[in-house]
């Protein structure tokens, strides 16, 4: 960020008697970053905050308080002095300070407001404490006529009463101005009338003698050039450059005309060279000032300002007040309409909606009541915009209407359909788009296009609007916007129909397609919106990235729709991520501001996200009541395309006993879907006897069930652990469970119920017979603590073994299912599948691997492993800890997982069999080496010709 200068102000030539307030005001301003300055017109108030923020080190921004201004001009001015560019367009004041509050601790930046009198006390309040009493390292500076009343509860604030100077204070002052200006007699007069008031001394000094009004007095005798030239600087709300005031006065030399101002001290020159006139001559002047001599400075300050170099919203404000004082509303009214698009760009809606509304009613035409919608829309009122721009497309089809606005009829029409979109009306949005004339760009007609799939997917007509996206890339003849538009089109129905599995493709060609795209709100959307997809596919870092991306995009165009659909994706993300909690909380605060703002599609997505982590969480009563509400809702309105999403959602309720069980996916990188999975497999395993899948699976949980977003899910564990123990015959133990299970779920607020109804529904199963459960004795023990490998008896220490235990680990962390060549290539070796350099050791290992442990009895015969129980991660007891141990048991047959023939896995290996892949004919010499070695002690080795 550039730093900002300091326009008018500083401390004028001859400064002199403050030097004690000086120090003190920026002493205090160290300390507790909020001055107020105050005292009687003409004590030197300005003068004074000039010099001390001249010794500030940071930036500096200044701003004089104007009649008519409001508490969002100023601070929205301000935040434009400080970033010296356009602002994001704030919603409310709160919004707007808390932004003013973040630059300025930033930046450790000075604001100084002049004149803060002017405002009213709340707003004067405002300042003080909604800002001011936050900064810790900015600092706030302000004056004012009066003191601003204080409160109890105030923040702390440094006030200083600033008088007349002491009379030798002021006897140095004169002497100064003799200096520069010659000397004159009469101070002692002069102090008695002035009582010290820099500015009534200077008066003085400049030969203002006598009279109760020595101002007036000196405007009344000024000769018609000055008298012109003073008037126009006094209707100047912004001070005039020399070049400038050059026009004011054609054919004369308007440099001579202000040095002969500023030696009467009229006229004030800032450090840039600009020139303005003081608030006590303002004042005076104005009141002196008949209607053509108003009407005449006006007229002529409209010229001048066309060549000032002044901001945009400075300019827009300045000409709109000349024309309103000079009567001409019509050349108000267009040029308004005219500088609508650029108030917008920086951040001025609000101030537009106030121009707009300060014409008369006889000016209301289509043209500004159709600015007027879009400034409401850019503020994201929808609930006004929306039954505007319904009125105005009713007048504008009314019979008598003029002809020839067709173009006023597209303008009204597109944003009437974005708005009838956003508010969930597919109604009028049909009948808007029906209604439109032909496209008259490639532009609109993309625009309407994307406006009708929108629609049709918003009626559950999905099918529908993909053909139609298809179609439209199908003619679009390689133009690359249009291509990109689709697919973010399909991506985003796809993203909120719930098919993850189609979403990878048109999401790669969106952003591909879209990178270039010029800097406008759609750009940032689609950041926004590939966040979201790439979370709903784990892939968090690049969602991140994404996020912060149109974060940064969006903090240059300050768009407050795109914002709130920001915070929408964000916080979905932030449930992608398991932060259940923090993501509820984002969803109700986003779901409130699209409520006030009308925007309901963002609301029932929020409403939907919304019951999702209420289901996550185990609250399912609380969430299957709003998730009906929606769906009453979805149906009530008629965009069923939403109901997939609120199908989505409900299905991370937790399963009744009569639903499917739940798979477990390995790949599952999502930690809440992936710890909720873990924790119901491990539940309905126990129900059924499955000890070896379940605690596998619970030990498989232990790292991901962590903190309160996760309670349900140790709750469930404690559930599972109860159900073994009870298949065990150890009621004891399982009682202890059971209160584990109820405690974590209180703690977690889940709901009371649920845990005593998964508890009756696990009681009601029928257990299996009890061979099928395997017995810890006879349990195979991989032990991930000590890198050791057990059964009957026997220890193998795969310490020294890194490629053989790091296949026991991939096969352990994902029981009874199939490794592929390629993920245990990866587990192994950190690399990609290459046949040529991993096959045959591969081999080696998955056939060492999957031998039978040796038996403690060596008349045992071997037996072949079995295909039936997978390698699990589990604890041999499973009332011993709250999860379990990091170890790993199989079946007493070997450590396998679970297999098919048609991939290659270390389970399918028979003491006779080989394994899928391995030709008939005998290893080579070397290959049976490498097997001997790699061997588990107590092996036969030296064995040719045959299969392990």
């Amino acid at each position: 960020m550039r730093t900002p200068s300091t326009p008018g102000l500083g401390p004028p030539a001859v400064f002199v008697g403050r030097s004690q307030e000086v120090r003190r005001l920026g002493e205090m301003l160290r300390r507790v970053h909020t001055g107020v300055v105050y005292g009687l017109p003409g004590a030197g108030k300005s003068a004074l905050v000039a010099a001390v923020a001249a010794r500030h080190r940071g930036p500096v921004v200044h701003r004089r308080v104007l009649p008519g201004d409001t508490l969002d001009t100023v601070v929205d001015d301000v935040r434009r002095l400080l970033r010296e560019a356009p602002v994001a367009q704030a919603l409310s004041d709160a919004s707007r300070l808390d932004d003013l509050v973040r630059e300025m601790e930033a930046h450790r930046a000075l604001c100084v407001l002049d004149d803060l009198h002017v405002l009213g006390t709340p707003e004067r309040a405002v300042l003080l404490e909604g800002l001011g009493g936050r900064l810790r390292r900015g600092a706030l500076l302000a004056t004012s006529r009066e003191s601003v009343p204080r409160h109890a509860t105030s923040p702390d604030r440094f006030e200083l009463r600033l008088d007349g100077l002491p009379e030798e204070a002021a006897r140095l002052l004169w002497r100064q101005l003799g200096t520069l200006y010659g000397e004159r007699e009469g101070f002692e007069a002069a102090w008695g009338r002035s009582r010290g008031l820099p500015f009534l001394l200077r008066r003085a000094h400049a030969g203002d003698t006598g009279g109760d009004e020595p101002v007036r007095a000196a405007l009344r005798a000024l000769p018609d050039d000055e008298r012109r030239l003073a008037a126009v600087l006094a209707l100047s709300e912004v001070p005039l450059t020399a070049s400038t005031l050059q026009d004011v006065l054609p054919g004369s030399d308007a440099d001579e005309v202000l040095r002969r101002l500023g030696a009467r001290l009229l006229v004030e020159t800032d450090a840039r060279g600009r020139h303005s006139v003081h608030d006590l001559v303002r004042e005076a002047l104005v009141s002196l000032l008949g209607p053509d001599e108003a009407s005449a400075a006006h007229a002529t300050l409209l010229e001048v300002l066309e060549r000032e170099p002044l901001p945009a919203v400075v300019r827009v404000r300045a000409v709109c007040r000349h024309l309103q004082a000079l009567g001409r509303h019509e050349a108000r009214a267009a040029f308004v309409v005219a500088q609508g698009e650029a108030l917008v760009r920086h951040g001025a809606a609000d101030e537009l909606l106030c121009l707009l509304d300060s014409l008369p009613a006889a000016l209301s035409t289509p043209q500004v009541r159709l600015t007027h919608a879009r400034a409401r829309v850019r503020l994201l009122d929808l609930r006004r915009a929306y039954p505007e721009l319904l009125a105005l497309r009713a007048s504008l089809e009314a019979p008598d209407a003029a002809p020839g606005n067709e173009a006023l009829r597209e303008g009204v029409g597109a944003v009437l359909v974005r708005v009838a979109l956003f508010s969930l009306e597919p109604e009028a949005c049909e009948r808007t788009l029906e209604a439109m004339p032909v496209p008259s760009s490639a532009e609109v007609f993309l625009q309407q296009l994307l406006a009708l799939t929108a629609l049709r997917f918003f009626q559950g007509r999905l099918d529908e609007s993909l053909a139609m996206l298809d179609g439209a890339a199908a003619a679009a003849g390689g133009d690359r916007r249009v291509l990109g538009w689709c697919a973010y089109a399909r991506a985003l129905m796809l993203w909120i129909e719930g098919r993850d599995s189609e979403l990878a493709e048109p999401l790669a060609r969106c952003v591909s397609l879209l990178e270039d795209a010029p800097l406008d709100s759609r750009g940032p959307l689609v950041a926004a919106m590939s966040a979201g997809i790439l979370s709903r596919l784990g892939r968090f870092t690049e969602a991140e990235a994404a996020l912060a991306s149109a974060r940064e995009r969006l903090g240059q165009l300050g768009a407050p729709r795109l914002a709130l659909e920001l915070d929408c994706i964000a916080a979905w993300v932030r449930g992608e991520l398991g932060q259940r909690r923090a993501a509820l909380s984002a969803l109700r605060e986003t779901e409130g501001r699209a409520e006030r703002a009308g925007y309901l599609f963002v609301r029932l997505l929020c409403r939907v996200g919304s019951g999702r982590m209420l289901l996550e969480l185990g609250r399912r009563a609380e969430g299957q009541a709003l998730l009906d509400a929606v769906e009453a809702e979805v149906r009530a309105r008629g965009v069923l395309g939403l109901l997939k999403a609120v199908q989505v959602a409900r299905t991370l309720d937790v399963p009744g006993p009569k639903d499917a069980p739940v798979t477990v996916e390995p790949r599952e990188v999502r930690p809440g879907i992936a710890a909720r999975q873990r924790a119901l497999a491990a539940w309905g395993a126990a129900r059924q006897g499955d000890s070896m899948r379940a605690t596998g699976l619970l030990a498989a949980l232990e790292p991901m069930a962590l903190g309160a977003d996760f309670a349900l899910e140790r709750a469930l564990g404690h559930l599972a652990r109860a159900a073994l123990h009870r298949h065990a015959g150890r009621a004891k133990e399982a009682e202890e469970a059971l209160e584990h299970a109820a405690r974590t779920a209180a703690e977690g607020e889940v709901d009371p119920e649920l845990i005593p109804e998964l508890f009756r529904a696990g009681s009601s199963t029928p257990a299996v017979d009890a061979g099928a459960m395997a017995s810890a004795a006879d349990a195979v023990v991989l032990d991930a603590k000590r890198h050791e490998l057990r059964a009957l008896g026997r220890v193998v220490s795969l310490e020294r073994r890194a490629l053989p235990r790091r296949l026991l680990y991939a096969l352990a962390r994902q029981p009874g299912r199939t490794l592929s060549k390629e993920d245990c290539v990866r587990a192994m070796w950190n690399a990609d599948y290459d046949p040529r350099l991993h096959d045959n050791s591969l081999r080696v290992h998955v056939w060492t691997s999957s031998r039978r442990p040796p038996s403690s009895s060596p008349e045992a015969p071997p037996a072949a492993p079995t295909a039936r129980t997978g390698a699990a991660a589990a604890d041999p007891d499973p009332g011993s800890s709250p999860w379990g141990s990091h170890r790993a048991t199989g079946s007493r047959n070997g450590l396998a997982s679970r297999t098919r023939s048609r991939l290659p896995t270390a389970t399918h290996c028979g003491r006779r069999a080989r394994p899928p892949g391995v030709p008939v004919t005998s290893p080579s010499r070397r290959t049976r080496r490498s097997q001997n070695r790699s061997s588990w002690p107590g092996a036969r080795k030296g064995r040719r010709g045959r299969g392990p």
